[in-house]
């Protein structure tokens, strides 16, 4: 069985003290040459030093652990998003716990809690829900917090977020132009998902201002829609249906072509989001793209600063990343 590798061999290799590499393992570097640095990075890459986890954290009551909660991992902006931070982080001594909330407040509490007594120094997290009073106990036990996608009422932490008002006005506009008299909005429950409830009533409010008519069609879990209630709606005059997130745009347009329905000469279709599968789908449906990956990029960078102790108004992120509009046939 091969030896394994110890600090004391690092010591010995570089012609320094336990204690220097020690120090330079949990990066107190300050009073270090950049020779030794060099040389002990050299050592520890030569002899493939692993560092012991648990040796780390009873020295310096660190853990390098990143929670990262995200509300729905099946869905593709999840995915992407993932990339994002986990690419950001491979360049840092942290390493990530990413769990899966299935978008219930009962679960996402215990993983919280589950975080919490790991001893992660950060969190990343898509919330549930806005009430900041679920999410208190985060910052009772100093754990900094960084939000993305969505957004929490009289919140204390950063967030990253889209520009949703202002791109759903965009798609709304064209919507009104090409003569829709129905807006049939397909989401997973909106009720205290801010970003679900700020893309509704962009689509309500412009639809108001224009007399569209907004039909709400809510899908549980099961993701199942009602052809009949659609078709209904759309047999009262022009429809579009805009769905709120990709995984809905999938569901919805998988239900029109089981069910014959031709985009758009029978009905229009548009919403979020664009991961290059709607550019094949014929006749191609426009749709909005966020960059998650940039999004995952930019939490990270976000959490990496609070980490060292930048004040949240001096964080050098920009908190609302634009969207754009794929243009295509659909509407």
């Amino acid at each position: 069985m091969e030896k394994k590798t110890t600090i004391s061999d690092v010591a010995k290799f570089v012609g320094v003290s336990k204690s220097t590499v020690s120090q330079y393992i949990n990066g107190n570097h300050q009073k270090m040459s950049a020779d030794t640095r060099e040389k002990i990075k050299k050592a520890i890459r030569t002899l493939n030093y692993r560092p012991s986890k648990q040796a780390q954290f009873l020295t310096t009551r660190k853990s390098n652990l990143i929670g990262v909660v995200v509300a729905d991992i099946s869905n593709m902006y999840s995915s992407l998003l993932l990339k994002g931070i986990s690419q950001y982080f491979e360049h840092t001594n942290y390493h990530l716990i990413i769990v899966e909330a299935a978008n219930s407040e009962i679960k996402e509490q215990k993983i919280l809690q589950k975080l919490v007594d790991q001893n992660v120094e950060g969190i990343i997290i898509q919330p549930s829900n806005d009430n900041s009073t679920n999410y208190q106990f985060i910052a009772n036990n100093q754990i900094p917090m960084v939000l993305v996608d969505r957004e929490i009422e009289d919140s204390p932490w950063a967030s990253i977020t889209t520009d949703n008002e202002s791109i759903v006005t965009k798609v709304m506009s064209s919507i009104v132009e090409k003569h829709y008299k129905n807006v049939i909005v397909v989401s997973q429950p909106i009720h205290r998902v801010n970003t679900r409830e700020k893309r509704y009533n962009t689509i309500v409010d412009v639809a108001r201002l224009n007399q569209l008519n907004v039909k709400l069609i809510e899908i549980d879990e099961s993701h199942y829609l009602d052809i009949d209630q659609i078709t209904k709606i759309s047999k009262t005059g022009k429809t579009v249906i805009f769905a709120l997130n990709g995984t809905v745009l999938m569901d919805t347009i998988k239900l029109l072509n089981d069910n014959h329905l031709t985009i758009p000469d029978d009905i229009g279709m548009t919403g979020f989001d664009d991961f290059n599968v709607t550019e094949i789908i014929s006749p191609g449906i426009t749709s909005i793209n966020q960059p998650s990956k940039l999004i995952g990029e930019t939490v990270a960078k976000c959490l990496d600063q609070i980490l060292n102790g930048t004040p949240l108004v001096d964080l050098k992120v920009q908190t609302v990343i634009k969207s754009e509009i794929h243009w295509r046939n659909s509407l």
